[in-house]
């Protein structure tokens, strides 16, 4: 181990996000790789060993495994979290950030990757309700560690930006709009996002607390565009009403499934997104130069979507 080399902890390797920062993180030199995996999910990350990666075999939900946890964190530079789960993102990660604290290590990022929720009530999205408990009760454990969030705005992805969002119908060519479209919206793909992450783990220099990353903005017309572009194919936007019938329709979607977050949760993102209310306004690519990050066009064409 040379004298530069820094020690990387990830929580939550095992998932999309996580593998690609595993992965970023590997490209770099002078960087050991640490990553806490349940016992469950071991056999997922078994063939990393070959690349030099260390293998802590912990339990995020077992709170009797400290001694395994303060181990893990030992000569840690920076500890990166991935995890998934309003448990894990809560009482999980607060175990982290406090055996960070007592390893002193210099940086934590929590499993955040989203978009600026500053400007969300309670209330307007349950996912990002966590996402504010857990900033509230970080800061009062976290020492002396640097606790830095990465936030991307949406990720430009099939499986969010073309699926979860409910923002369009691909096989039917529709795209939906509540309100004017006027506001620019905020797109990073995983492997872009994953890049950034392993960038601000190991970065010699103060990080802000806050730090934003984004491949493209684009208003709602310049996003059908970009879709256009990239796929050659033609998109019908349908346009829905205005951005309170969009809340009129998650208030129903609630008091008819109230059980059911994915009948009314993806309608809160878009709602935040269309609303222009979690918009990035620090957006900075240029602290780390060499990334060049997808645009959506891009992303469409090289997924064939």
């Amino acid at each position: 181990m040379s004298d530069t080399n820094k020690i990387i902890v990830l929580a939550g390797a095992t998932g999309h996000l996580g593998s690609l920062i595993a992965k970023a993180l590997l490209e770099k030199p002078d960087v050991t790789l640490r990553l806490l995996v349940r016992p469950e999910s071991l056999e997922k990350v078994s063939a990393m060993r070959g690349q030099g990666v260390e293998i802590v075999e912990f339990d995020l939900e077992d709170e009797d495994t400290d001694g395994t946890l303060d181990k893990a964190m030992s000569g840690a530079y920076c500890v990166v979290s991935a995890v998934v789960g309003q448990d894990a993102m809560l009482g999980g990660q607060l175990r982290l950030l406090k055996a960070a604290r007592r390893a002193e290590v210099r940086r934590f990022i929590p499993s955040y990757f989203s978009y600026d929720i500053s400007g969300l009530d309670a209330g307007e999205n349950a996912n990002t309700d966590i996402l504010h408990a857990f900033e509230r009760a970080a800061e009062e454990v976290r020492g002396d560690v640097e606790l830095v969030q990465i936030q991307i705005g949406a990720f430009a992805d099939r499986t969010i930006l073309f699926g979860f969002l409910g923002a369009f119908d691909l096989s039917a060519g529709h795209a939906f709009l509540w309100g004017d479209g006027s506001a620019r919206m905020d797109f990073t793909t995983y492997p872009d996002t994953a890049r950034f992450a392993a960038e601000v783990a190991v970065d010699d220099r103060p990080v802000p607390a806050t730090v934003q990353f984004a491949g493209e903005s684009l208003t709602f017309a310049e996003l059908v565009k970009a879709y256009e572009e990239g796929s050659g194919k033609s998109i019908t936007v349908k346009n829905m009403g205005s951005l309170d019938d969009l809340e009129n329709e998650i208030r129903q979607r609630m008091q008819a499934e109230p059980e059911n977050m994915f009948a009314w949760l993806p309608p809160m993102y878009w709602r935040a997104l269309l609303s222009g209310k979690v918009k990035l306004q620090s957006i900075e690519n240029d602290r780390y130069p060499h990334i060049k990050p997808m645009a959506v066009a891009d992303y469409v064409r090289d997924e064939g979507l």
